[in-house]
């Protein structure tokens, strides 16, 4: 039974036709065997996400989609309309369709989170993840770490 439960499973990548990771996720999941699909909607557009999740019908979306500028992250200094649209609206428009629609949902993300320190220093040991981010001076990081009150 857990076979034929496995044979069932269905995935969505968002982030899985441009995206370093996403594209990363395809591949894996493709030499595995898996029934994969890089999403085709943009994941600020509701109704092509709506589209694509009732005609992919997925079990499980993995979301990888974000914006992180070109050339680089600075863009989004300048762009934190179209940041903000993508990178915290379209995650959650992500997480909130699946959510009603009974799909497991997945999200990877990047940032710009850490920076050196005394404790951290170049070339000495690194973080860990259940250590605080220490670096949040750049628009694209506060995307990525939202601060609750």
């Amino acid at each position: 039974n857990n076979l034929l439960s496995m044979s069932a499973e269905k995935y969505l990548v968002f982030g899985g036709k441009t995206g370093w990771i996403g594209i990363q996720l395809v591949e894996m999941l493709k030499a595995q065997g898996k029934d994969v699909t890089a999403a085709a909607s943009r994941i600020e557009n509701l109704s092509a996400i709506s589209e694509e999740l009732d005609s992919v019908k997925p079990t499980h979306l993995l979301m990888s989609a974000g914006l992180t500028g070109r050339p680089n992250v600075d863009w989004c200094e300048f762009n934190k309309e179209e940041t903000l649209k993508v990178n915290v609206a379209g995650t959650l428009l992500i997480a909130d369709q699946c959510n009603k629609r009974g799909i497991h949902c997945t999200i990877f993300g990047t940032g710009c989170i850490y920076e050196y320190d005394a404790d951290h220093p170049i070339g000495g040991k690194g973080f860990l993840e259940n250590e605080p981010p220490n670096f949040d001076k750049s628009f694209y990081s506060k995307t990525k770490v939202p601060k609750i009150p």
